[in-house]
């Protein structure tokens, strides 16, 4: 026949026939086993919520830390004085300082507030937000000066200057303001405290969960001892409106966000948590904190049950 040569090849004794039916049946059964396995033998299932936490907590940390670099730390400041240091400490980058040294040195000037937008490099935001702090030199020269350099006043000119300065009294009283409860606006009202440093109190007092010391104050960012020095003696702290962490029942984000506690901190917190059941007392952190940290902690931490 035409195709008898295959006959040949793919012929088979009974032998063989029962070789080749035993494989089959072999390879059936490990193809079954392997999509029955998965049925018999699910397998595992990891929870990766906790660590998925840290590393949103943590991302949460350098993300804060970045916007906290990059942040303007504005104060008044004369454009046609200023030095790339004291430019860069409020926060202006690097580049747009040097030109703006640069031009200085070259002899530009500053003649209005606006002219800061000039600056090569210096975007539009950042140069609207240091335009109410510029201080040119003829703002700061009193205008009564101004007139007696040029023209000596008349005799009842200077009668009624010197009535006025003895109606106007010398020093408003200023009320005790509660650190704890006062708003930016009743802030920026103290001596030595702008809109700025007013701000970065009541932020910091979010962060804390309220000040139990007026002391604390010290610890905000851009806040000097000058500063510190002509507002304490207009404020007090409230310890009853404080607002404290329950340490047995705060996630992890929650202990890592407080500035007294990192990181790190945080997770062995949390770790001793879940060995001991609950922490008693401050006893049991002190494999965590150091003593004057724990000191600074006692008004924000409760063990309740």
């Amino acid at each position: 026949m035409k195709f008898s040569f295959l006959r040949t090849y793919f012929s088979f004794s009974k032998r063989e026939k029962n070789g080749l039916l035993v494989l089959l049946t072999i390879l059936l059964v490990i193809i079954g086993i392997n999509l029955m396995l998965p049925i018999i033998i699910p397998a595992p299932k990891y929870d990766f919520s906790e660590w998925e936490e840290q590393v949103a907590t943590y991302q949460k940390h350098l993300d804060s830390l970045s916007r906290e670099k990059s942040r303007l730390h504005l104060v008044p400041f004369n454009p046609n004085q200023a030095t790339k240091e004291q430019l860069i400490a409020m926060g202006i980058p690097e580049k747009p300082a040097s030109i703006w040294v640069n031009y200085l040195r070259k002899g530009g000037r500053f003649r209005k507030p606006e002219d800061v937008g000039k600056i090569y490099g210096l975007s539009g935001s950042v140069s609207e937000q240091l335009v109410p702090f510029v201080r040119l030199a003829e703002d700061t020269v009193p205008r009564v000066k101004r007139i007696v350099k040029n023209r000596p006043p008349r005799k009842s000119s200077a009668l009624k200057i010197a009535r006025l300065q003895v109606a106007i009294p010398e020093r408003i009283a200023i009320p005790v303001i509660d650190l704890n409860r006062a708003d930016s606006v009743s802030l920026e009202k103290l001596p030595g405290i702008g809109p700025v440093l007013a701000g970065r109190i009541v932020k910091y007092r979010k962060l804390l969960g309220g000040y139990y010391s007026v002391g604390q104050l010290k610890e905000v960012y851009g806040l000097r001892e000058e500063h510190y020095n002509k507002a304490r003696p207009y404020l007090k702290a409230s310890k009853e409106a404080l607002r404290p962490i329950q340490i047995n029942f705060a996630s992890l984000g929650d202990l890592a966000r407080h500035p007294y506690i990192d990181y790190r901190e945080a997770k062995a917190v949390v770790n001793k948590r879940e060995k001991l059941g609950k922490i008693e007392g401050f006893d049991a952190l002190g494999d965590i904190f150091l003593p004057e940290k724990v000191e600074k902690l006692h008004p924000y931490i409760i063990f309740a049950p």
